[in-house]
């Protein structure tokens, strides 16, 4: 579908509006994702962020903390389960180790 020139943008309502920005707000989602999801202007989704009360720099920026504290928990738990099959392995090998030095 081509818009052409001089034809003026659509007009979504504010229901559409406002679950744009509560993608953005609510459910951490970068800006640019849900603008090409949605199919719309970035600038244009910036703006009704503006227009809800929210200032989109923040926004990204909090949403950006949060993704990277969801994947730094992640990481805690792999590497915290890692080092409990490596003490693991460490005690078996301790206890093979006193079973095999006995006379």
């Amino acid at each position: 579908m081509s818009i052409k020139k001089g034809t003026p943008p659509p007009r979504y309502d504010e229901t559409f509006k406002s679950g744009a920005v509560k993608m953005v707000t609510e459910q951490s989602r970068s800006v640019k994702e849900v603008a090409s999801n949605l199919g719309i202007c970035v600038d244009t989704l910036r703006s009704w962020i503006k227009q809800s009360g929210s200032v989109p720099s923040v926004v990204e920026r909090n949403n950006r903390n949060n993704n990277r504290q969801r994947e730094l928990e992640a990481e805690i738990r792999s590497l915290r389960k890692q080092l409990a099959e490596k003490d693991e392995v460490i005690s078996i090998l301790k206890k093979s180790v006193g079973i095999l030095s006995q006379p």
